[in-house]
């Protein structure tokens, strides 16, 4: 990779090494490397943006790499709303349904260690491994925390696990083929739960997540099956969330046959469209609440990746509930972050809802009668 200041040039395909060449957008965009939230106001790092669709495999993957020292420079992963609660103790029912076949487990990326906390206080292992560089949960009885990236770890010498986790990690990673090949290289690990983000439903339903700094690929989630059987991994579960998550189970199967690679599902044209169609609408409502505050929520990369195509909108505060953003400023664009409890529902606050598939948990809230949901 070619280095640029803070970020690299994708020139191979991230799964068939084809070359890429063929730039989605006549121009580059610009984003903001990172999607914290941040205590005062600061000039932030901005990237070029634009996207590749392989001719090959027809993967869909960004051009341009941030750097991950500052994209994962203050950890943003805190697990706030039911969503997210409840994925993990959706998670937490399909290890209890394999327990027979676990003995110890190894997590890729356990922020905040809630799932961790959940496997271990129901006694379903012993030990639990975390690998993590910016590990921040508050119980570490019966863990051992590695605080480096997966891709720096010896993964080989955790002999005594045979589970391996990887939850809303995955997606993030820049070369996904070498860490196949690594979890394929541990011949310990027999079963590998991953939780994956519906990239899918995300795309075919305007939720804007996909293609940004952190989610720099799109593929089908039969690609992600298709991929992991071709590393020894067959898949002998699949559970959808609520349109946020797909939950796959997969347990080593070293007879597999290889599997051609190929995104069906790479249509991304629609999912663009919408989202510049969407300005009409947002202006059409700050237009009808022009005395009062324009707010959005929430403190996001969904948002971030809105206002990064629909930039020079008039957008006073965003609102979030998780108390690590309250009171902070969203990276690159140096917006204030208010308490959403307190002003959803103040008459004098309009708000636009693009929380995509999070809406649904705080729409049940709002009495508010100016409200715009993406």
């Amino acid at each position: 990779m070619e280095k640029k200041n803070y970020y690299s040039l994708r020139l191979n395909c991230i799964f068939c090494s084809k070359i890429l060449d063929n730039c989605y957008f006549e121009k580059d965009y610009n984003i903001p490397i990172a999607c914290y939230s941040k205590d005062k106001i600061s000039n932030d790092i901005i990237i070029p943006y634009n996207i590749f669709i392989c001719t090959n495999c027809k993967t869909i993957q960004t051009k341009y790499l941030g750097d991950l020292n500052e994209i994962y420079k203050v950890n943003h992963a805190d697990s706030t709303g039911s969503l997210m609660k409840n994925l993990h103790l959706t998670v937490l029912t399909f290890i209890k349904k394999y327990k027979s076949k676990i003995n110890n487990i190894v997590e890729v990326g356990s922020s905040k260690g809630v799932l961790s906390d959940l496997i271990l206080d129901n006694n379903l292992v012993n030990k639990y491994y975390i690998i993590e560089p910016n590990y921040f949960g508050n119980k570490r009885e019966n863990k051992i925390i590695l605080h480096d990236f997966f891709e720096n770890v010896n993964f080989n010498k955790y002999s005594n696990a045979n589970t391996l986790i990887i939850s809303h990690v995955f997606e993030h990673f820049y070369e996904p083929n070498k860490i196949v090949e690594i979890i394929q290289s541990n011949s310990n690990i027999k079963n590998f739960f991953l939780i994956w983000p519906d990239l899918e439903y995300y795309k075919e339903n305007s939720v804007y997540h996909v293609l940004n700094t952190e989610h720099t690929y799109y593929v089908d989630n039969q690609f992600i099956i298709n991929l992991l059987n071709n590393f020894s991994f067959k898949l002998i579960e699949k559970y959808k969330y609520k349109g946020h998550s797909v939950i796959f189970i997969f347990e080593r199967n070293d007879n597999l046959k290889k599997i051609k690679l190929f995104n069906n599902n790479n249509n991304i044209d629609l999912y663009y469209k919408k989202l510049f169609e969407s300005r009409n609408y947002i202006e059409n409502f700050i237009q009808e609440n022009l005395e009062k505050k324009i707010c959005i929520w929430p403190a996001s990369v969904h948002t971030q990746f809105l206002l990064m195509f629909l930039n020079n909108l008039k957008i006073d505060y965003i609102l979030d509930n998780s108390p690590n953003k309250i009171n902070k400023f969203l990276y690159g664009y140096n917006i204030k972050c208010l308490d959403f409890k307190k002003y959803i529902n103040d008459k004098d606050y309009a708000i636009i809802l693009n929380g995509g598939v999070f809406n649904s948990e705080v729409k049940k809230n709002i009495l508010n009668k100016n409200i715009l949901e993406l």
